[in-house]
């Protein structure tokens, strides 16, 4: 019969390498095996004392002390860095953040890509750049509600004074929330935006009982000018209580306002998403080379509002929209009346959508999850040019590695849109192969 092992071990470990997920990764030997051990709030060279529990896999590690500090930590600008989960890195130097994406992107992405150069473009702006957040709220009979975002490792609330990556409008909203909900019972989600004239729009939805005073409140703050609207679901009903204009506003790939479905997705900074926008337009206008420097005939899939779709429609001969939103389509048709500029919006999902051969350019940005049939229907209608937009490196290598075949790498780069954090936005060109490699 094996030793047993304790539930938890001190140790001391140097950190390797920072993971996808944001911990911090040491090497341990236990039981006479090398155990990878993950250590939330660590950065590269850091020598720790560690609390390990090596029942788990992988083993997770606590940190006790800081024996001695890597080269890449630095004292968080945010006093809460250790509680909130918002930021993960905020312990970790910018260059040290852009090393680990790099080798992030290396080692997920297919050995094919490996000989593409990687463009990485840094965030210019890395405090007040997250025009987006999504809260969590809870509030038990008699006592006063709790706003906040997620705790580290749990989904519990962490009320803080302050978030300095908010946008300062959000900010000045994320702190009248709790005032809002007083008298209510339950818990729920509260999602942030930027509205019209760029006051803040509020996306509730509680699970329980709301104090009926917190829509009176909700209808003076629009009155007032503190909000611009809120949509509110509560309980089980899927019609929400409208207050003045809900609907969010960003700036477009091509710089201009974008309106946006009420609670629709929009990238969280937007420096960084017109940035995104210049280089797929600059990237697939070269690898396509067609006469007069235009896109031709464009596919876009997972369009949600036009972000993309309002650029694309500057510069191609006709482009496709393709969204399962029915109210991100209406959106859509919106933006680019607005623009004076013409796009077939088509409402259905991109997995159904029948690819031509003569299309010259497929563009898609889908949800974290992927789109690994959107893949392997490209693979077999192969267009001329992919560009493939992901906010998540795995199922990106997924979905890359599926189009190996009939595609090959043209251009990767990488773009910091979340400072502080492990996410990466990744921007992949593929041009259709002449010959089967």
């Amino acid at each position: 019969m094996g030793r047993r092992l304790p539930p938890t071990r001190a140790v001391r470990a140097t950190i390797r390498e920072l993971a996808n997920g944001g911990d911090g990764v040491a090497l341990v030997e236990e039981g006479g095996e090398r155990r990878a051990v993950f250590v939330r709030g660590a950065a590269v060279g850091d020598e720790l004392d560690l609390s390990v529990d090596f029942l788990t896999r992988p083993a997770r590690g606590r940190v006790l002390r800081i024996e001695k500090a890597g080269p890449e930590r630095v004292v968080p600008a945010c006093p809460y860095a250790t509680t909130c989960g918002g930021c993960a890195w905020m312990h970790v130097s910018l260059a040290g953040q852009q090393e680990a994406h790099r080798q992030h992107v290396r080692a997920t992405l297919p050995e094919t890509w490996g000989q593409v150069p990687l463009a990485f473009h840094p965030q210019i702006q890395t405090l007040g750049y997250r025009t987006r957040a999504r809260l969590a709220a809870s509030c038990a009979p008699g006592r006063r509600a709790i706003v906040g975002l997620r705790e580290a490792g749990t989904h519990d609330a962490v009320e803080v004074d302050r978030c300095i990556v908010l946008h300062p409008e959000l900010d000045r909203a994320r702190q009248s929330i709790a005032p809002l909900l007083e008298g209510a019972r339950g818990r729920g989600e509260a999602e942030l935006a930027l509205g019209a004239r760029g006051r803040p729009v509020l996306e509730l939805t509680w699970a329980g009982l709301l104090d009926p005073k917190t829509f009176a409140r909700l209808e003076e703050g629009v009155e007032s000018g503190a909000w611009a609207g809120a949509r509110v679901f509560e309980g089980d009903t899927r019609r929400p209580a409208v207050v003045g204009d809900p609907t969010p506003w960003t700036v477009g790939a091509d710089g201009e306002p974008l309106r946006l479905a009420p609670g629709g997705f929009a990238q969280a900074s937007e420096t960084a998403n017109v940035e995104l926008g210049g280089r797929l337009l600059a990237l697939t206008v070269n690898t396509l080379g067609l006469e007069g420097g235009g896109l031709g005939a464009v596919v876009e899939l997972f369009a949600g509002a036009g972000n993309f779709t309002v650029l694309l429609a500057r510069h191609a001969t006709r482009v496709v929209a393709i969204e399962a939103s029915g109210p991100a389509c209406e959106a859509a048709r919106l933006n680019l009346v607005a623009r004076g500029l013409r796009a077939k919006v088509v409402e259905g999902l991109a997995e159904e959508h029948i690819v031509k051969r003569a299309t010259d350019l497929v563009v898609l940005d889908p949800p974290r999850s992927g789109a690994r049939l959107v893949a392997e229907r490209l693979a077999l209608a192969k267009p001329r040019v992919i560009a493939y937009v992901s906010c998540d490196l795995p199922t990106l290598a997924r979905d890359l590695d599926h189009l190996g075949a009939a595609f090959e790498p043209v251009a990767l780069e990488a773009f910091a849109m979340f400072p502080h954090t492990p996410h990466l936005e990744t921007l992949a060109v593929l041009a259709r192969r002449r010959r089967a490699p």
